[in-house]
């Protein structure tokens, strides 16, 4: 009886052996079957790598490889094999939202893009407020990428990036507490604009605010001809409007006569010797722009250079807003790119203003010299003028400048200028130089506290740059600090604005050549 039962469990387990053979055997061709042999290639051909696809999500495959389990951008490489999933299931499809006025920009930075990325690229035109720009793999005709260009107000770029109908979003402002990132892709500034016959030909940032509140109506209380002042402004939607009346801290008046695109308010200003504007330094068109200045009859007009430094009291960021999310390959690359010195010319072909630094001798800074030695008095003597010029001797005056939030720290502007400096600094694009970081104040309070206080700033933010540049190698370049106190203001200390603008840190360069520091300091 026990030997037919062990009988019996030996032939019940030969069976479930081979049913769990058998079983084993489906299970691992099934795996074989799914996890099949794929080839990937990056698109420069440099490196390909052999594996087993794992999976694909429609963004990223999961290879095994002889380097362990690799994830690898599905827009990075080009893939062969049987494992390789249907691409064309999955294209990137993005919407991003810009204000009118900067379909001449995107177009000229994507189209500089895809011809440094060899890609395809086609226009689809869908209407006056959308357009479309694809691109391609020319190899294989794969589609890449879509982007989508809707033309909006930034109010409504944000609240769609915000709630998932855009990708990405930009803006004239800078705005604080929205989730995601936001990074500054350009310059612009607002500028006054008038005929080319009128006589006037500079302005007042309080004189501007009333004209475009309304509280200034005729021609004379400009110290101009009697004749009636003739408002014209954009959209009351209008990115550039919206960020001219947050800048200027009021609202136009109704009365304004109101223009689609900042191309027909231009032309209307230039057609009438009554007419005055604000609108982007891209679009003057063939009127003329005023300078704008103060009681203490400082003008600063704008330039790329007075751009870049923040010096002009109206430039404006044009931030580009993205989602706390991942995005796909092409849009990183775009991204990435768009923040090189590659994409300057696009920028600057499209009016705007890049943020490439600018480089002024020391020669060429005669109004602000002339200005500041017309104003030395008792706190400012001419012998600190003539010891910071004697400092700065042989010395460029770089266009990145430092200016501060009302938290103490730097304001969104200077911190992305500092991160690109400290880029530059760790390639070592400076080496051989030294670096000077000159602090200034504005003209309230004694003159030894500004003088610290300016001393102080010009510390921090060499401690922030030495702090973003972990890999500077400081036997190349040096980093000095100096500092003037109210000395050399870029404006007049009346307006909240121009006190603001005078507290500042300058970037200087001269060539290395001694270790002697400022007498500045």
């Amino acid at each position: 009886m026990a030997l037919t039962n062990r009988r019996a469990a030996i032939i019940a387990a030969l069976f479930l052996c081979r049913l769990g053979c058998a079983l084993a055997v489906l299970l691992h061709s099934a795996a074989l079957a799914q996890a099949q042999d794929v080839t990937l290639t990056s698109r420069d051909g440099l490196i390909t790598l052999i594996g087993t696809m794992e999976s694909y999500d429609g963004a990223y495959y999961r290879v095994n490889t002889a380097y362990g389990l690799l994830t690898l951008d599905g827009q990075g490489v080009r893939c062969k094999g049987p494992g390789c999933p249907d691409l064309a299931a999955y294209i990137p499809d993005l919407t991003i939202t810009a204000p009118t006025g900067t379909t001449r920009l995107w177009t000229g930075l994507i189209e500089r893009f895809a011809a440094r990325s060899h890609y395809d690229l086609q226009h689809v035109v869908q209407s006056d407020r959308a357009f479309r720009l694809i691109l391609s793999d020319p190899v294989d005709g794969q589609v890449l990428a879509r982007l989508g260009f809707a033309l909006a107000d930034s109010d409504q770029g944000l609240a769609d990036l915000q709630s998932g109908k855009a990708d990405l979003a930009l803006s004239l402002q800078m705005l604080a507490g929205l989730p995601g990132t936001a990074e500054v892709i350009a310059l612009d500034a607002a500028v006054p604009l008038v005929a080319r016959s009128n006589p006037l030909t500079r302005i007042s940032l309080p004189d501007l605010a009333a004209v475009l509140a309304g509280r200034i109506t005729n021609w004379n209380q400009l110290g101009a001809m009697e004749a009636p002042v003739v408002l014209h402004t954009l959209m009351p939607g209008s990115g550039l409007q919206r960020a001219t009346e947050a800048r200027l801290g009021v609202v136009a008046a109704a009365s304004a006569i109101r223009h689609g695109t900042a191309e027909e308010l231009a032309d209307a200003v230039a057609a009438d010797p009554w007419a005055i504007a604000v609108t982007s330094m891209a679009e003057i068109g063939n009127a003329r722009a005023l300078d704008l200045t103060g009681e203490c009859r400082f003008a600063m007009a704008a330039s790329a250079d007075t751009v870049k430094s923040g010096d002009y009291p109206l430039a404006l960021p044009m931030a580009l807003y993205a989602p706390d999310r991942p995005l796909p390959l092409v849009l990183r690359d775009l991204l990435a790119w768009i923040a090189s010195p590659d994409a300057a010319p696009s920028i600057r072909g499209a009016g705007f203003v890049d943020q490439m630094p600018g480089r002024t001798a020391l020669a060429g800074q005669g109004d602000r010299l002339a200005h500041a030695i017309a104003a030395a008095g008792d706190d400012v003597g001419l012998q600190t003028l003539q010891a910071m010029v004697g400092d700065m001797a042989g010395a460029d005056r770089l266009t990145p400048t430092f200016r501060f939030g009302a938290n103490g720290g730097l304001d969104a502007v200077s911190n992305g200028a500092l991160l690109r400096l400290a880029r530059d600094l760790e390639a070592g694009l400076m080496d051989g130089n030294r670096l000077i970081l000159v602090g200034f104040s504005d003209g309230s309070g004694p003159a030894a506290a500004n003088l610290a206080l300016a001393q102080r700033r010009a510390q921090q933010v060499r401690d922030a740059l030495l702090a973003a540049a972990p890999l500077l190698d400081t036997g190349r370049v040096k980093l000095d600090v100096a500092a003037y106190g109210e000395a050399l203001p870029v404006a007049c200390d009346d307006t909240e604005w121009g006190a603001a603008a005078n507290r500042r840190v300058e970037l200087w360069v001269q060539p290395l050549v001694t270790d002697s520091p400022p007498s500045g300091n």
